[in-house]
């Protein structure tokens, strides 16, 4: 309904500067100047890597329009998220946690799958198949949520949440090595941008 750019513009430069803004408040984490202004920098950064990176970043139509506001809801569900983590991480372990997200979350979507009829699948998947699910689950589920929520409760949640604008970037990086994608003066520019805001951000 919504381009993979707009979700791209909404989800990584919304994200980490509502969970600045709400971790000031529910942990009493100052944001001095440099941050506000390396999260300025890291963000222009970013909008620009993505938009030199499509022909278009509009859409029209009432499509595009919903799409787009379901699409909000995702920064404000991963700041929740992320919030709520590093809370909870004050008593438990963030490895324990993540493992009980992940369990959770699975038990969650058995529902919709059984409501779309594609639970059966599970069992005509190919072992390729299988060891693409399996290193999503362990990189990505496993090992990245545990990092993210590691080092967010060793530091500041703005600290961490900036890198979430570098994400943009590394996509367009491993995409011009595997898939072919050529890297233009945008990326360029913007990286160098993204990397400019989180080095203001992170900086003692």
């Amino acid at each position: 309904m919504a381009s993979a750019s707009i979700a791209s513009i909404l989800i990584c430069l919304l994200s980490p500067i509502l969970i600045s803004v709400f971790s000031a408040r529910m942990f009493k984490e100052e944001l001095m100047r440099k941050n506000v202004v390396g999260i300025g920098i890291a963000a222009a950064g970013t909008f620009i890597v993505i938009a030199g990176g499509t022909s278009s970043v509009q859409g029209s139509g009432t499509n595009f329009l919903f799409g787009s506001m379901i699409l909000l809801l995702t920064p404000l569900m991963w700041t929740a998220y992320s919030l709520m983590g590093k809370k909870i991480m004050e008593k438990y372990d963030p490895f324990l946690v993540v493992a009980y997200v992940n369990a959770l979350g699975g038990l969650c979507l058995l529902p919709f799958s059984l409501a779309e009829n594609s639970f059966h699948e599970v069992f005509a998947m190919s072992i390729n198949e299988w060891s693409t699910i399996l290193y999503l689950a362990f990189t990505c589920s496993l090992l990245g949520y545990f990092i993210w929520f590691r080092v967010m409760n060793q530091v500041k949640a703005s600290v961490t949440s900036s890198f979430m604008f570098a994400e943009p970037l590394i996509t367009v990086l491993f995409a011009a090595r595997f898939v072919g994608d050529k890297i233009t003066l945008f990326t360029v520019a913007g990286g160098l941008l993204i990397f400019a805001g989180v080095y203001f951000v992170t900086r003692r």
